[in-house]
């Protein structure tokens, strides 16, 4: 019976059958009558392969959202996740730190609360503006949302932010150059009126003048009508050119011609204790009023040497080519254009004087000392010739205005070496 039963499972099975395999496991077939049974084991890894696909596909798309997305512990609020736009903004995580503090990664108030209230179970939505430790500034809007559990407990909170630092510097330069327009429009149709009236009262003041005896105290107060007149059509004078947006006087010229005839002037007018820096490329060519250009070196030059007193300091004005494609702050240009650097290092600005330094009639000088008709010139004149104007100031960093304007013909590749470094000496 034993060999009968042998016999019998023979014929049922191989002695060892082939290996059958079930993913990472593998189960054996034996025949030997001293085992009963035959136990076969199978893992089944389908669903931990389909999460583990899922989870990389959304971290793919998150990567490719031009926003910062950031999961945080809600506890220490340290980065669980961030996608690739994070790290352009913020930098790549420190290796060092396995769990990086976003908000070491910062500064914003408004952020940093938001946080605290949406570790409290309350989502934040808003804009704001903050500065990484790079010292980069960004204008974002974005939100704070918090993750619960089962139970209800806020366990992480998922950050995102986008960056609209171009959208309001875009609004900005709207807003400025509507008050440009709509101040133009009203000095257009009153400077000449006002310039009639100054010229009255100038040309009674000289008739005066003639028929009073030389000897007259009355001299004095003629002079003081004259020089306020002066300064008045001076002022108009101002007024129309801000309002004049006419290119009938365009022509082409040498840019760099007409920064030296500038520079020669500005040197008899600087203080002693002002430094006067050139760095010129030669060559360079524009189609534009060499008049007006030569308004827009000469103001932002006595503006730089104004804002160095009592001190002192140094007024650098540099002119160079840029390239197509090259960028000034976080703007590309796509055709060649040239560069007009004026700077100093004087007192600098804060940002919200920054804000306001291009509206009409604004000024920080003391009463009698300007008219705030200056920048507004300067950068009605910058725009009128297709270019823009960019100031970084700081307080107690000085000032630099980057104005591009676009090039007539293609400029040389670099400066010239002979850039002349020249000081005021009185």
């Amino acid at each position: 019976m034993g060999a009968d039963r042998l016999g019998h499972a023979s014929q049922s099975l191989d002695p060892l059958s082939p290996t059958r395999h079930f993913g990472q496991w593998k189960s054996t077939y034996l025949s030997d009558f001293r085992y009963l049974e035959t136990l076969a084991v199978i893992k089944n890894v389908s669903e931990k392969r389909h999460l583990e696909e899922t989870s990389k596909r959304l971290s793919t798309a998150l990567d490719q959202v031009m926003e910062v997305i950031a999961i945080l512990d809600a506890g220490n609020g340290s980065i669980l996740y961030s996608n690739t736009t994070f790290s352009q903004v913020f930098g790549n995580p420190s290796p060092a730190a396995s769990k990086q503090i976003f908000t070491d990664l910062f500064e914003c108030r408004i952020l940093t609360t938001a946080l605290e209230q949406a570790r409290l179970g309350e989502a934040w939505t808003g804009r704001s503006s903050l500065k990484t430790h790079a010292g980069k500034r960004i204008t974002f809007e974005g939100t704070v949302s918090p993750v619960r559990t089962a139970e209800g407990v806020v366990e992480s909170l998922v950050v995102r932010l986008r960056d609209i630092t171009l959208e309001v510097e875009k609004d900005a330069h709207l807003r400025q150059a509507q008050k440009m327009d709509a101040l133009g429009a009203l000095a257009g149709g009153m400077a000449h009126d006002f310039n009639n009236l100054i010229g009255a009262i100038l040309n009674a003041a000289e008739l005066i003048e003639m028929d009073i005896p030389s000897d007259s105290p009355l001299h004095k107060s003629l002079g003081i009508i004259q020089q306020v007149g002066g300064r008045a059509r001076d002022l108009s004078s101002q007024i129309l050119n801000f309002s004049r947006r006419s290119d009938d006087d365009w022509t082409p010229f040498d840019l760099t011609g007409l920064a030296i005839e500038v520079i020669s002037v500005l040197q008899t007018m600087l203080p002693k204790n002002v430094e006067l820096r050139t760095y010129l490329a030669k060559g360079i060519r524009i189609l534009g009023n060499p008049s007006q250009l030569h308004q827009v070196i000469m103001n932002l030059g006595i503006n730089a040497s104004q804002a160095m007193q009592p001190g002192g300091g140094v007024l650098s004005i540099r002119l160079q080519p840029l390239g197509a494609g090259r960028r000034m702050g976080d703007q590309p240009f796509p055709e060649p254009c040239v560069l007009l650097s004026i700077e100093d290092t004087g007192c600098g600005m804060d940002q919200p004087t920054l804000e306001r330094i291009f509206e009409p009639f604004f000024t920080t000088k003391a009463m009698g000392h300007g008219t705030g008709l200056g920048l507004s010139v300067v950068y009605g004149i910058v725009q009128g010739h297709g270019g823009n104007l960019q100031v970084i100031s700081e307080p107690g960093k000085g000032s630099s205005f980057h104005i591009r304007l676009p090039v007539l013909q293609e400029t040389p590749k670099g400066l010239d070496e002979t850039s002349t470094e020249s000081r005021l000496n009185h």
